[in-house]
């Protein structure tokens, strides 16, 4: 299905040659009908790309998954050594994404880097426009403090916490989900879209968060814990 989509600046995609091997980069920049991507990486391998070659290129957006053909103009250095490519012609729309939730005991540390920010740096509630960490306090190191999730899917999860966090906050989470392979450790971005009193006499509250600037990637090892662990429910039924 064709769709009309607007590109963002630090907007995560993956990029492949062969359709089959995907590798991980964003954009950094869109001008002159151009699109600058950072080099494209799978864990420490870079894609080489040249003139003229045809790539495909997927990202996730508004709960959709989209994806785009186009060619390499070149490479470039700014500060940066980044990709040029042809502005597409048309957005494909691959599918909505739909997430299984499932109900979890999960140990989740999460940190609030708005408040670390200052009261001039508080991050926006736009949805999925900025990182939770401006570039210039990407460096320091946040506060993370250590809650439970209590449930999870692809797109977000349920996390308790001990303090009363706003809607439209954001928050860095990481967390380790055991798969049987290996345990897999994710750091991922959150939006608080629902923040409940759970225990009127206590301050315990339930927030519902929505994972932002996700990778293909991070999703994939989420389900895949989703799918093991509902299919290890069913065998004990």
């Amino acid at each position: 299905m064709v769709a009309q989509v607007d590109l963002r600046i630090a907007q995560k995609i993956q990029i492949t040659r062969d359709g089959s091997t995907w590798y991980d980069s964003s954009i950094q920049d869109i001008r002159d009908s151009d699109i600058y991507i950072a080099i494209p990486y799978m864990k420490e391998h870079p894609l080489v790309l040249s003139r003229g070659v045809q790539v495909q290129v997927r990202f996730l957006m508004d709960d959709c998954s989209y994806l785009f053909e186009t060619r390499v103009i070149g490479e470039v250095t700014s500060n940066i050594k980044m990709i040029r490519l042809d502005y597409p012609g048309e957005f494909k729309r691959v599918q909505q994404r739909m997430h299984v939730r499932l109900a979890v005991v999960l140990d989740v540390e999460y940190a609030v880097p708005e408040r670390e920010q200052g009261a001039g740096g508080r991050a926006s509630g736009g949805k999925g426009k900025h990182p939770v960490f401006p570039a210039n306090k990407r460096n320091k190191k946040p506060s993370f403090t250590k809650s439970t999730a209590v449930d999870i899917s692809g797109g977000g999860m349920k996390l308790v916490v001990r303090e009363n966090i706003k809607e439209g906050s954001r928050l860095l989470l990481r967390f380790v989900l055991p798969l049987k392979s290996k345990p897999e450790q994710l750091q991922l971005e959150a939006l608080v879209t629902r923040s409940i009193k759970a225990d009127p006499d206590r301050e315990v509250y339930n927030l519902g968060l929505r994972f932002e600037n996700q990778t293909f990637h991070q999703e994939d090892i989420i389900v895949r814990y989703i799918y093991e662990k509902t299919a290890e429910q069913k065998r004990l039924m």
